[in-house]
């Protein structure tokens, strides 16, 4: 360390990155460095079946990081002698607990509403029930008049469709909505709907983008599946049936409703579209491919580290 170098490191460097501060600051910025890169690169996403992949990743890697960030909390090891060990061994293992807790009381929130939701579920009327028996899904009817039709469940993922969605639709239109919620049970949308979103809560930065953009392709998937197996026509009019007077969960990530009034106009085009589909470009590809291994490498740099002090001590 030369001359210039080493006030600078007692003065600024030290007491944030080699001080009290060190486990605590990593924890705290980079899980908001990841949420951001996350959402930049969730933008350029299409909206497409195979977008998927990538939106599930960039969904999960700032909640990663933020694990990432508190191994270290936890392998600390010391004796509380000055405020400098409150910060290190006390306060800083606190804020990761209280991270955590969020987390899990969110996740339970949601949860408590997919109870109310099986509680509120009546069996359904024959139509139903032969409808859903027919495809091997389990339904649960909601006696309200709104149109609603969603899978939620994570463990046993249910079709509910409100009396005003059954009366509403066709049997064309019942079928295509039917194997669109299919879809979403043999995907298993759900369980990973439901742990991107606690991972989300562990680093809750910014625009949920990514959340957005994984459950856009895996709707894109739903009625990819629906449209093959019931028929583009039908499903698109069972869309539109379903999103007239509806009144959808948006902000409950813990059920995947069919129809939505901001996803209808590009899923519509999806379904009717008869031309050749509109690709993403290669750089749009390449920022995704670098939002995700910038993720991944804030994820995994605390354990990296710590791997590597630990050769370093042992060849010296």
């Amino acid at each position: 360390m030369n001359d210039m170098t080493e006030p600078f490191w007692h003065v600024v460097a030290d007491p944030l990155f080699g001080g009290a501060f060190r486990n605590l600051w990593p924890m705290l910025v980079m899980p908001a460095l990841a949420a951001i890169i996350s959402e930049r690169a969730a933008r350029l996403l299409p909206k497409t079946p195979d977008a998927w992949r990538p939106a599930a990743m960039l969904a999960a890697l700032p909640g990663v990081a933020t694990l990432g960030a508190m191994v270290p909390l936890f392998l600390t090891d010391g004796h509380i002698t000055t405020w400098r060990g409150v910060v290190l061994l006390e306060l800083t293992p606190l804020v990761a607990l209280a991270v955590i807790g969020y987390a899990i009381i969110r996740a339970l929130l949601r949860q408590r509403e997919v109870a109310l939701l099986f509680r509120a579920g009546k069996a359904p009327r024959p139509r139903l029930a032969e409808a859903a028996s027919r495809l091997g899904l389990t339904a649960l009817e909601l006696n309200t008049d709104g149109k609603e039709c969603f899978v939620a469940g994570v463990l046993r993922p249910t079709v509910f469709l409100s009396r005003g969605a059954l009366d509403g639709l066709t049997d064309q239109e019942l079928d295509a909505a039917l194997h669109h919620e299919r879809a979403h049970v043999h995907g298993r949308d759900t369980l990973m709907l439901f742990v991107l979103a606690i991972l989300r809560d562990l680093a809750p930065y910014g625009r949920p983008t990514a959340l957005d953009a994984f459950q856009a392709a895996r709707e894109a998937t739903a009625d990819k599946a629906a449209a093959r197996h019931a028929g583009p026509l039908n499903l698109a009019s069972a869309l539109v049936a379903l999103a007239r007077q509806s009144a959808p969960r948006d902000g409950f990530r813990a059920a995947l409703p069919m129809a939505k009034h901001d996803t209808l106009r590009w899923r519509m085009q999806a379904i009717l579209e008869t031309g050749e589909p509109v690709e993403p470009t290669k750089a749009s590809w390449m920022g995704v491919a670098g939002g995700v291994a910038a993720n991944a490498a804030l994820a995994v740099w605390p354990a990296a580290q710590i791997t590597l002090v630990y050769v370093v001590c042992a060849v010296g």
